[in-house]
This record gives C-alpha cells, structure tokens and sequence, in this order.
C-alpha cells in the first residue's frame, strides 16, 4: 500500500510539474511551467534574416519535427551594447546577447483557461535602434496571471529594420524598402492570428501595445493596409503624436543611398556582406544639439504601402478604426530629471525652441528667478507634450469613429532617485505588465496597488475595448468630455490636463504656424 502511494505521489508531482507543450503550425514546441502559467521564451516567428535575407520582407518558417525547447529568451536584434543613463538603470535598457537572427517571441499564459483569453502583443520602445523582449521591464508573467496572454516581439532595429535604399525598392515586390521591423511586426501579429488559440487566447481579441518606438509602431500599424485584421484595440503608451519627422521612402532611399557610399558598398550584395558592427557604426544617430530635438537616423518611413500615411499628420486616417487608449507620463519631458536654470537660460531656451512665439511663451510662464525659471521649465515641458497629446486627440476623432481614451501616467518610479526623475519616461511599463519583482528595486506596497490599477484599467480595455472598473473612478471618452483625461497612479481621476487652456492656446497657434512639438 505504502508503495502505491508512492507511485501515486510521484506520478502527480511529474503531471504537476510537466513542461507545457504546444503544437504550432509549423513545430511542436515545450515551455515551462511558471506556477499557474505556461511560458514559452523564444518561439521563432520567421526565418532568420540573415545573409541573402538581410533587409527582405520576413519569409515563413519552414516545419520542423522535432519538439523544439522555448525556455529562454532568444538573442536581441543587432544594436549597440545598452548601457544604464539618467533614470535608466540596467533593468531598462538590458538586452543580453544580440545577433541578426533575432526574430523571436514570448508568449505567457494562464495554465488552465475556462474561456478564450484576451491577448495583448506588446512593442518595446527604444527609439527604433534598441530594446529587446529580454528588457526585465518588459516580463509580461504578472498581467498574464490576471487572466489574459502577454505576448511580446522582437522586431529589426536601426539599419537592419528600416535601411531604405533604391536597389532594395526595385527588388522588393512592394516596391518598397525601409520598413522592415514594421513587416517583422506584422509577420508576428499573424502569427498570433494563427497560433495564438493553442495557448488559450482569442485571435479575434489581440490588442496590440507599445511603448515609446513600440507606441509609434502601434500608430504606423493603425494606418498599414497590411496590418488590417490582425488586432482588435490599440494602446499607445507615451507616443501618440511623438514628433518625430517621418521621411518619404525618397528620402529616406537617400539616407541608404549615403551609407552605402560611407561602406564603400558599391551594390546590395556588397553591402548584405558588411559585418554587423560595422553597419551599427556606420549608422550610429548623432547626438542632439543643444535644445534640439534629438534625431533618429533609421526608422520608418512614408512609403504609401506599409505605411500608407504619416498617422501624425492631419490626414492621417487609419486604416484600422479600433478603440485607442493612449497617453503619456508626468515626468516625460526630462529624462534627466528637471533642471535648474537661470531666467537667462530659460529665454535662451525658449528662443531657440520656439522662435517667432518666443514673446508669447514667456509672458504665460513666469521666470523673473531662478525659483520661477525651473519651474516654468517643468510646466513647459509637461503642456508641451499634453497639448500635444490633444491636438493629436483631436486629429483622430474627427476621423474615426471608435472610442479614444486617454491618460497621464503620475506615480514615481522608486529607482535611483525617484524625487529628482518622478514618473519618467518607461516608467508606467512594470506597473502594466506587473513586473515588480525585479532584484534590487525596492517597490512597496503602493507600487503594487498603482500596477493592480494600471492592470485592471488595461485588462478592461483588453477585454471589451473600455478601459472603466467598478468602483473607480469613471474613465470618459474623449467624445463624452472633449479634453478631459485620467490621471492613471498615485490620485486617479479625470481633469484638465494642461495647467493653463491660455498656454493651450498658444500651443496650437505654434503648431498652426508650423512649429513641431516632440517629446523631449
């Protein structure tokens, strides 16, 4: 008897403990187990784009037979080595080993779903040229135990995902060239239309995120024919109406065009045999200039067939009318924290930032001393990307017709120095995804609750395209209070964004007269 119940012991503990297995379209594949989740870590999603498929569309995979292992995360795309500045400690900007064979994703999942689950495929940001699925930020393990699969890409980053160059155009059958960690990224969202339902998840309930790049992706993918039926709700997280210029596939054929020169590449073949190092050289963005807006060198382009319009534009009507969620934190302006400057400095800054409407922004910001000056700073930089989040509002539904939400993110990130960076840009992202187990950080019990209200509000949305909770404070659509957001963190609520609807005003006029607002 003593036996047989060690033989029963045993065999539940090896069920208990038993490594999910999946059977995709083109392999079975075996994860972990992760407690009440399946995780499965590096599941390739298309051919590696290596040699001759260096700068090509993303091709299928073709099948294999045996189980293939998806336990750990699989390498970065190619991109210089991420080192920790300003707020960024190493839990924000570290990638692991990095390689062009890149295309990979993770997939968490509730072990035992009594339904079809909601799915969010989340983008990471990294201003196009860096990030990586294997960012400890990025973890999707707590939002998936809220009762929904997290998904998360890597996709081609700086000349290899998005190098536009004429010779690539003839020979794509787009007629296109420089957009191709916007084709990684659709090749992804199909594999999850086409694999998603053997984890748990519904293909017809994939709500596509991103962050920063990730967050401008979501709005390139919003306005791509080729995205088109892939995903049911969008959230844009500190991007909507970024200000980053998008160059025509002319212009942008002329920047591959001067690389090429630069690698004495005299053909497409030539320069597919470049050494990756020496592209990411080669292609390195220069660094800003003082009070300017920093330029990004590769990243996607205007060329009407990936992505069919600039969605920053006023034309910019999406391809795919789907509820939005977006919005931006508190402290997104200084990712250095916010500085003190002199009255001197502060017009000097307004002059070069602002030109002709330099008059009118210091009579609405006071700076007579120091005090005033910084933080006329501060409020500057906060109205600058509010008002820029309204104008963007604005744009968007007077075109589509589904639901736009949006938010301020305001609860500091208790990092190297929470007082001094505050609630800065990437910081709301462990608080969606519910990674607040990272080692050395010490976040408190009020962290938790912020995340357990940033995964509810998002769970929500995820679920039936409202992002509103029983007893929480009501989140109103733009169309039911025209202006009006949630503030998403330390004091929920809807008000006013902007401190002064004058200093609104001006905002607009800038922008009317051809001013860009971006950012930083």
């Amino acid at each position: 008897m003593v036996h047989a119940f060690a033989l029963l012991a045993a065999a539940l503990a090896t069920a208990a403990s038993a490594a999910p297995r999946v059977e995709l379209d083109s392999g079975a594949i075996e994860g972990k187990a992760d407690h009440d989740l399946n995780v499965f870590l590096g599941i390739p999603y298309a051919k590696p784009p290596v040699g001759e498929l260096r700068w090509r569309a993303p091709e299928p995979l073709p099948h294999w037979t045996a189980v293939r292992p998806t336990t750990s995360f699989s390498a970065s795309c190619y991109q210089t080595e991420g080192k920790p500045f300003g707020p960024f400690t190493r839990e924000f900007v570290e990638v692991g080993r990095r390689s062009e064979d890149c295309l990979y994703l993770n997939v968490w999942a509730p072990a035992k779903p009594a339904k079809a689950l909601p799915v969010l495929v989340f983008i990471h940001g990294g201003g196009f040229g860096s990030g990586s699925t294997a960012v400890p930020v990025y973890t999707g393990a707590g939002l998936a135990r809220r009762g929904v699969i997290v998904v998360t890409i890597n996709y081609r980053l700086g000349a290899f995902g998005f190098l536009a160059h004429p010779a690539l155009t003839a020979e794509s059958p787009l007629k296109s060239s420089g957009n191709y960690g916007i084709l990684d990224m659709i090749a992804a969202l199909r594999w999850v239309k086409a694999n998603i339902a053997q984890f748990g998840g519904d293909p017809q309930n994939v709500t596509i995120s991103g962050q920063s790049a990730g967050a401008a992706a979501v709005s390139d993918l919003l306005v791509s024919p080729q995205a088109k039926g892939l995903f049911a709700r969008t959230i844009i997280q500190s991007g909507p109406g970024l200000g980053v210029n998008m160059l025509t596939l002319d212009q942008a054929e002329q920047t591959g065009l001067d690389v090429a020169r630069k690698l004495n590449a005299q053909s497409i073949a030539q320069l597919r045999a470049v050494a990756s190092d020496a592209i990411v050289a080669a292609t390195a963005s220069p660094p800003p200039s003082k009070n300017a807006v920093p330029r990004i060198l590769m990243a996607p382009n205007l060329d009407g067939k990936i992505v069919a319009m600039n969605p920053e534009s006023a034309d910019g009507r999406a391809v795919s009318d789907v509820p939005v969620m977006a919005g931006f934190n508190k402290d997104e302006a200084f990712i250095f924290g916010v500085p003190h400057v002199t009255p001197d400095a502060f017009v000097e800054y307004v002059k070069t930032r602002y030109g002709n409407f330099t008059d009118r922004f210091l009579a609405l910001y006071p700076h007579a001393t120091t005090e005033e000056a910084s933080r006329s700073m501060d409020e500057m930089g906060r109205d600058r990307y509010m008002a820029q989040l309204i104008l963007w509002a604005e744009r968007h539904v007077a075109a589509e017709q589904q639901p736009l939400y949006l938010y301020q993110f305001d609860h500091s990130y208790p990092g190297l120095d929470a007082k001094r960076f505050g609630a800065f840009h990437t910081a709301e992202v462990p608080y969606v995804l519910g990674a607040l187990d990272i080692a050395g950080i010490p976040f408190t019990d009020t962290d938790h609750q912020v995340s357990r209200q940033m995964e509810d509000r998002w769970v929500a949305f995820m679920t039936g395209g409202d992002p509103n909770v029983p007893d929480t404070p009501h989140w109103t659509s733009w169309r039911e209070g025209p202006g009006k957001i949630m503030h998403l963190g330390d004091n929920p609520g809807i008000s006013w964004p902007v401190s002064d609807k004058t200093r609104l005003d001006v905002f607009r006029a800038y922008v009317a007269a051809g001013g860009q607002l971006s950012l930083f």
